[in-house]
């Protein structure tokens, strides 16, 4: 299926419109040719998502690109980069900005702060899967694991 998506990928991306449509791909794209986490190519996610947000200005896109951020320069920058997103009153019902910043802080060495941001995005997380996996990591906070 991934190769399937693929092949359409680069079939869409001929000619010399460009769409959010085809960032959103890209970055897509970006994230199924990764063996793994860490061999994702962030640094491409990161100028994809610089070109999206000419399109798309909404909070989401920007906590998505505050991601590869701190992939790229730390947990820190990632953390800064939130709190600069416009708009970000409109994520407070979001559990994946909790999500985030609790990873930023797992990441920091604050397992106080990650902890308290995990519990809200559980609070606010519906699935029982997200559920599972946010309290997960709010274990490891209070275990004090900040990797």
């Amino acid at each position: 299926m991934i190769a399937r998506g693929m092949f359409h990928f680069v079939r869409s991306a001929a000619g010399s419109n460009l769409s959010e449509y085809h960032l959103q791909a890209g970055i897509a794209a970006c994230h199924c040719a990764a063996k793994d986490y860490e061999s994702t190519d962030w640094q491409k996610i990161l100028l994809l998502y610089d070109r999206l947000i000419e399109f798309d200005q909404s909070p989401v896109v920007a906590l998505n690109r505050a991601v590869a951020i701190a992939n790229i320069r730390g947990p820190k920058a990632g953390l800064q980069a939130v709190r600069r997103v416009q708009d970000l009153n409109k994520l407070s019902s979001y559990y994946l900005l909790y999500a985030v910043l609790g990873e930023f802080e797992m990441r920091s060495g604050n397992p106080q702060a990650a902890a308290e941001q995990f519990r809200r995005s559980f609070e606010l997380a519906e699935t029982k899967s997200e559920r599972a996996f946010l309290l997960k990591r709010l274990q490891r906070c209070v275990d004090g694991q900040t990797t």
